[in-house]
């Protein structure tokens, strides 16, 4: 019993580590992002989509950002995903907008909307489940970033997040391990 305590809580203690407490919302912010995710395969939008863009359109009207920018590729077919959503807001507000097509994950929608953000603050603009994983990355990029989303507790996308965040996990612990050897292979050539 004791032995599954620890490991309970060993396993809490990582989780809090990689996965830190989202920070809290500015009243405004320089940029939005908005995190693509795929059209259906005959080019229609999905519902995640339309959720996403309808929060990018909402945080907008309540003057939380100035300009959004829109990241994703055609990840799982031909339709690249900032340019479906960036025309579906597009028929319904003008907001200065700005296309990042070649991001083909979350890690990439921040690396390379970073050339446009720079040092200036971010709303993260994605769903509730991945809100928490969002903002663990977006950490690595932005010193200043809040987030907003949209309530989202289908099954599928629970399960699916509970992956990306193992998977999350492990290669942060991959990414520091390679450069503790990395630093013990510096010293030794040092000495």
């Amino acid at each position: 019993m004791i032995v599954s305590i620890c490991i309970l809580v060993f396993l809490v203690c990582i989780y809090i580590y990689f996965f830190p407490c989202i920070p809290k919302r500015k009243k405004h912010y320089t940029y939005a992002l908005l995190l693509g995710c795929p059209a259906h395969d005959d080019g229609t939008m999905s519902s995640s989509q339309i959720k996403r863009c309808n929060l990018a359109i909402d945080m907008y009207k309540k003057g939380l950002y100035g300009t959004l920018i829109i990241s994703g590729s055609n990840v799982k077919n031909e339709y690249v995903e900032a340019e479906v959503m960036n025309t579906y807001i597009r028929k319904r507000v003008e907001i200065p907008t700005i296309l990042e097509t070649h991001a083909r994950n979350t890690f990439e929608n921040f690396k390379l909307s970073k050339e446009y953000i720079q040092e200036q603050d971010v709303l993260i603009l994605t769903s509730q489940t991945h809100a928490k994983r969002a903002c663990a990355i977006a950490k690595q990029f932005f010193s200043d970033y809040g987030c907003a989303w949209f309530k989202d507790l289908k099954l599928k996308h629970i399960l699916r997040e509970i992956i990306s965040r193992i998977i999350y996990i492990k290669i942060e612990i991959q990414k520091k391990i390679g450069r503790y050897y990395k630093l013990v292979q510096k010293s030794r050539t040092n000495i």
